[in-house]
């Protein structure tokens, strides 16, 4: 995978956009190409490509192709699965959470609990369970400010424990990153864009549902639905050829490479940029004592130093108090150590 960002620039700014790489962006113009030269027989064999499509992204994520949806982005994904669900449930969100999750909830009316997101968050979880009694748990699986992970076998012993609350979980800043099994997985639904760790341009995400489940949270008239009418739930309209097959395209490409190599890659340079931030007292507490974080850090820093790291062709984001930076399985340590150089 050519990225030619990451000769251009050190580019820590994946858990914005990645971009997207050289091989991609042939196969792009050659599907429009076609497109040009073909008009509508360009699609005459559309629904086996959406199929082909749908089991990549299953085979990717060690679940069926019959409970794999696509969408053009978490928020649109979200907001489709919120349109179907009763809407008597009662939510748990947490504070400073993927805005889009806090919002939507809100906007549809349900009736929602917020717990603090503090630095023992698997703990307030539990207690915001026994003292809100929700039905439906929401999170993002690594917080998008900060880059904090989520304990996953924390929520396979809460499944167990609470195994008729339902867990949605937000994947844009985790899919892709590790070698991941939905079906044993504490998570009923996960929804992700593709545009970040899987390197697919935007409009492309997934909604990964174990049905039965779900089936049991929905309105009440639709409780008998099939998987025809999760599809009009979900796919309405025409799929895009182009965008969803970028992510076909990219699932192949880091499936040639291996996502065991890439999850190696990214925990050693997340684990050697740890230390070295400690070192310079550059994170704060909630993230300081975590036995696992993710490749997305937080560092104390304001405008001027942000300003000052772009100049040198240092991409990074502003979030929360702090500048964010987030590492690709491309990045090298050297580029850590000059990230440090403008860090006194």
């Amino acid at each position: 995978m050519n990225f030619k960002i990451a000769k251009k620039y050190t580019y820590f700014d994946s858990a914005k956009s990645s971009g997207i790489y050289k091989e991609l962006f042939e196969w792009r113009k050659n599907h429009d190409r076609m497109l040009l030269e073909k008009g509508s027989q360009f699609r005459s064999d559309k629904e086996d490509f959406i199929d082909e499509i749908r089991n990549g992204v299953g085979n990717f994520f060690y679940t069926n192709k019959a409970d794999v949806y696509l969408t053009q982005s978490f928020s649109v994904g979200f907001k489709s699965l919120l349109n179907i669900l009763d809407s008597n449930l009662k939510f748990l969100l947490i504070e400073n959470d993927y805005p889009s999750i806090l919002e939507q909830v809100k906007t549809c009316g349900f009736d929602y609990a917020l717990i603090k997101n503090n630095n023992k968050l698997e703990e307030t979880i539990l207690i915001g369970i026994e003292n809100y009694k929700p039905q439906v748990l929401v999170l993002t699986i690594v917080q998008y400010i900060n880059g904090f992970l989520i304990d996953i076998n924390f929520l396979k012993k809460l499944k167990k424990k609470c195994p008729q609350l339902l867990i949605i979980a937000d994947g844009t800043q985790f899919c892709g990153t590790k070698d991941f099994n939905f079906e044993k997985s504490p998570f009923d639904v996960l929804i992700s864009s593709g545009y970040k760790w899987l390197y697919s341009g935007y409009g492309n995400g997934f909604i990964l549902l174990k049905k039965k489940i779900v089936q049991n949270f929905l309105s009440r008239d639709l409780k008998n639905w099939g998987d025809e009418s999760f599809s009009l739930a979900f796919e309405p309209g025409n799929i895009d050829t182009l965008n969803f097959g970028s992510l076909l395209f990219s699932i192949k490409k880091i499936s040639d490479f291996g996502i065991s190599n890439i999850e190696n890659r990214l925990t050693s340079l997340s684990n050697y940029a740890k230390n070295k931030f400690i070192e310079k007292g550059l994170l704060e507490t909630k993230v300081l004592h975590r036995k696992e974080h993710s490749n997305i850090f937080n560092l104390k820093g304001g405008k001027s130093l942000y300003n000052k790291l772009i100049k040198n062709k240092i991409i990074c984001s502003q979030r929360g108090n702090g500048i964010r930076v987030s590492f690709s399985f491309y990045n090298q340590e050297k580029e850590i150590d000059f990230l440090l150089t403008f860090f006194n």
